[in-house]
Formats: C-alpha cells, sequence, structure tokens
C-alpha cells in the first residue's frame, strides 16, 4: 500500500500505544519476542486487560478471520486450530466471519481469468474449505464475504462459490446488539457494481443509528487507493456521505495487521486489515485472527490471537489527523481539461496492452499504449496525468510519449502530485495534435489532459 497509508503493524501498536495493550509486558524488552509483543496467555486475560466482559449485559463477541486459502498447505493447520478454539470461548460468539479469500484458483492473480479445469479446481478447493467450516458449532452462525481469490474477472455472479455454498449471499446484512454488520463482495477488482452500491446506500440508511456502530466486512482494504481495486473508496464513501457514528471496516487481503483512519463528509471510517489465518501463506503475524468484543452497540475491544504465541490486546486507532477519501483526480480537478478512467469510456483510445484486464484498471501492465487527441482538451492541454502506480518493485516504472507511435521519446525525470505521474507534452505532439503513451511495470487507472 502506498505512502498515504496510516501503517500500523500490530507489533508497532503494541509496544508504541495504548496502556492497556502495554499491560504485562516489560516496557525494556524491545527485542520484538513472543512474550512482549503478544502478552497474554489466554482470552480471559486479554479481555480482562481491555476491561470487557464478554458475560455483561448487551455485550456480546464477534471472531473475524481472513485469507484462509484453502489449495495451499495442509488444511489441518489452517481452520480446525481455530474452530478448535472458537469452541472453547464462553460464552460463544455472536458469528464467526471469515473476510474473503477462502481459496485460490478463481483466479490466480489480479486479472487472471480462469480456464476449465482451473474453475474444477477452485470448485474443489471451496469443498475443501466446506468440509473443514463443517467442524463448525452449528450453534455459531457462519458468515463469508469474497475475495479477490474466490471470483475473477467478467463473473457477473458469483458461480463458482455459489456451486459448493448456494446458501450464502453474494452480500448481506444483519444486526447483532443493535450493531449492523454489512457484509460486501469486493469480487476479483474492488469493484461494487451498481446493484450493490445501491443496495449498500439503502441498508446503511435502514440500519444504522446516529452515532452507533456500524461494522463493513470487505476484503479489499482499498479506502486510501484510487488506482488498483479504486471501486472501493467510491462505494464506502458514497454510501457514508451522510453518516455520524463509530464506523469500521474489516479487511484481508494484506496479510497483515493494520488499521487507518479515513475522512468520510459527516465523520471518519477505521479501516482495519486483519492478516492470514494459514500459517503456509506470505505475510506478517500469521496464522492468526480476531475477537471483537461489543458492549452496548459499540465495539469496546479488539483482541488479536497469534497462533501459537499468545493475545495480544489493540489499542484504539487515532482517528485525528484522518486520510482524506479522495476519488480519482480528485486533487487535480482544477487543472483536468480532461478525464477518462479504465473501465469508463476508454475504449476508444486503447490500442495495446500486455497487462491483467481488472475491470477499472490495468495490473502489471508490461507494456500499455493509449491514443489521445489533443481536440478532446479543446487544443489546450499541456500535460498527460497518469493514474498509476507500481506494481512490481523490482522493475523500474518508465514513460514514453510519441505522436504516432513509431518515434517514442522517453520521459524522465517524471512529476508527481498525489498519486498522479504528470507527463509534460511534446511540441511534436502539439503539433500532431495527439498524444500517445506507452506505460511500463505499472497499474494503471485512468488518464488527463491538464493545463
Amino acid at each position: 500500500m502506498g505512502a498515504f497509508m496510516l501503517r500500523r503493524t500490530f507489533l508497532q501498536n503494541t509496544l508504541l500505544g495504548s496502556g492497556l495493550a502495554l499491560a504485562g509486558m516489560q516496557a525494556h524488552d524491545t527485542r520484538g519476542s513472543a512474550r512482549s509483543a503478544y502478552p497474554f496467555h489466554t482470552l480471559s486475560e486479554a479481555m480482562e486487560a481491555a476491561h470487557f466482559d464478554p458475560r455483561a449485559a448487551d455485550s456480546f463477541t464477534v471472531v473475524w478471520a481472513a485469507d484462509i486459502h484453502y489449495g495451499v498447505g495442509n488444511p489441518q493447520e489452517i481452520l480446525p486450530p481455530i474452530l478448535h478454539e472458537i469452541h472453547r470461548m464462553s460464552p460463544p460468539p455472536a458469528f464467526f466471519g471469515i473476510v474473503g479469500d477462502l481459496i485460490m484458483k478463481a483466479s490466480l492473480h489480479f486479472g487472471q481469468i480462469p480456464d476449465r479445469q482451473q474453475r474444477q479446481e477452485a470448485i474443489a478447493e471451496f469443498r475443501q474449505a466446506r468440509q473443514a467450516l463443517a467442524g463448525l458449532n452449528p450453534a455459531i452462525p457462519l458468515k463469508l464475504a469474497l475475495g479477490n481469490h474466490d471470483t475473477y474477472p467478467g463473473e457477473e455472479t458469483p458461480a463458482l462459490f455459489h456451486a459448493v455454498f448456494p446458501e450464502h449471499p453474494e452480500f448481506h446484512a444483519f444486526r447483532v446488539g443493535g450493531v449492523p454488520f454489512l457484509f460486501l463482495n469486493g469480487g476479483s477488482s474492488g469493484l461494487l457494481g451498481e446493484r450493490q452500491r445501491a443496495w449498500l446506500r439503502s441498508t446503511v440508511s435502514r440500519m444504522h443509528k446516529p452515532g452507533r456502530a456500524l461494522v463493513l466486512a470487505l476484503h479489499q482494504p482499498s479506502l486510501g487507493r484510487v488506482t488498483r481495486e479504486r471501486g472501493v473508496a467510491a462505494a464506502v464513501r458514497d454510501a457514508l456521505a451522510e453518516v455520524q457514528g463509530e464506523l469500521w471496516m474489516v479487511s484481508g487481503h494484506e496479510h497483515c495487521n493494520q488499521d487507518a483512519c479515513f475522512q468520510l463528509p459527516q465523520g471518519a471510517i477505521t479501516q482495519a486489515t486483519i492478516t492470514t489465518a494459514n500459517p503456509a501463506m506470505w505475510g506478517t503475524e500469521q496464522p492468526g485472527y480476531w475477537v471483537y468484543g461489543f458492549a452496548r452497540g459499540h465495539l469496546a475491544a479488539r483482541i488479536f490471537r497469534r497462533l501459537g504465541q499468545g493475545y495480544a490486546v489493540a489499542p484504539t486507532p487515532p482517528r485525528i489527523p484522518a486520510h482524506p477519501l479522495r476519488l480519482p483526480f480528485e486533487a487535480q480537478e482544477p487543472q483536468i481539461l480532461w478525464k477518462v478512467l479504465v473501465g469508463e469510456g476508454d475504449t476508444p483510445y486503447f490500442a495495446e496492452a500486455e497487462a491483467g484486464w481488472c475491470l477499472n484498471y490495468w495490473y502489471d501492465a508490461k507494456r500499455l499504449t493509449y491514443r489521445f487527441p489533443l481536440v478532446l482538451a479543446g487544443g489546450e492541454a499541456r500535460r498527460l496525468a497518469v493514474l498509476e502506480e507500481a506494481s512490481n518493485e523490482k522493475a523500474e516504472r518508465r514513460y514514453f510519449l510519441s505522436p504516432d507511435g513509431k518515434d517514442w521519446q522517453a520521459v524522465t525525470p517524471v512529476e508527481r502530485q498525489e498519486e498522479c505521474t504528470l507527463l509534460a507534452i511534446p511540441k511534436v505532439c502539439q503539433a500532431a495534435g495527439v498524444v500517445m503513451v506507452r506505460l511500463e511495470n505499472c497499474t494503471v487507472s485512468g488518464f488527463a489532459l491538464t493545463r
């Protein structure tokens, strides 16, 4: 994630956070040992340190996991250890929520569409996950959100998922103890279609009470992005534009624990990313899961369980200053003469691509070429702005401009403003009335002609 994110790994939060998180720790121990990072041996000890009583009236707990990725590693080492501990919780949690990426092969990487054999393998992985989840106590409801590996670009409804989990809706909402929980489908690209966005708006309006808690469950923690998975920020800002209260979004995807707070028109929302529960996956602090404690309609405690090491209490994330929740080109709007977003009218200008097609962005473009007539901006454009980010840290991003697609001029160095890369339009392109752009080794979401 970009530098604009408030990156706080759980270890940093534990060592630098509130007194509650430091309870039972030795302040002089800076070696990052399991004991210092996860100071509590039992969930009860952690709850006591957080001053949370799950047996109190109007209190309940929720268990969250993410990125279980059946199809990778030993299946007996993924969910069974977590379910064993869930079954020992007293009182039991109100539900067990998994925030996406139950499997791997519905789409192995951004933009990848499975062939027939891979779809059958994906269904087999879903069946493997279902078999493990059959071990969950039937008295504890199971709630599922879809991740990018559970679906693929162009899959209008999650058919592979529903082939094995037909009773689980694509997106849904419910209340527990007066707290609304909204499970969303971020799909393969973090693009919430208009049907889901309309549902989200109406459900928030119907279920949320001003000043109270509301929790979204969405696989992609992309509130700060305008390039990769840019649809998340637009959908959430739209649905929560008039909402005031204690707002949370629980996500997975990044295989690490971190919090980030974002500004909404009437308040702020905390994006809480949680690590993978699969010990065979890449990431940090894995395998692990979270226990959220709610009291009187508010989130009162967050406890992280690092399997095999211990428990830790999360401090309350800082809400000031909150990061702006921007939409594409919003920061550059005063200078923009014309713009287009990938997947939203860019087809007439597209020339060629060696990249992953992700519906509303191009991922890991080895080569991506577009052609823009300058008449689109009334002939007044002096720069081409590109919404792009690095997709491979080992490969240098490169930018070329041309009037005809034959003679290319490398642009270096480049100017960057917020999420935009700005390329000065050469005089030869001005004279031809056309600017062609070729981008290499980056992820791209949109273009604009600016002053």
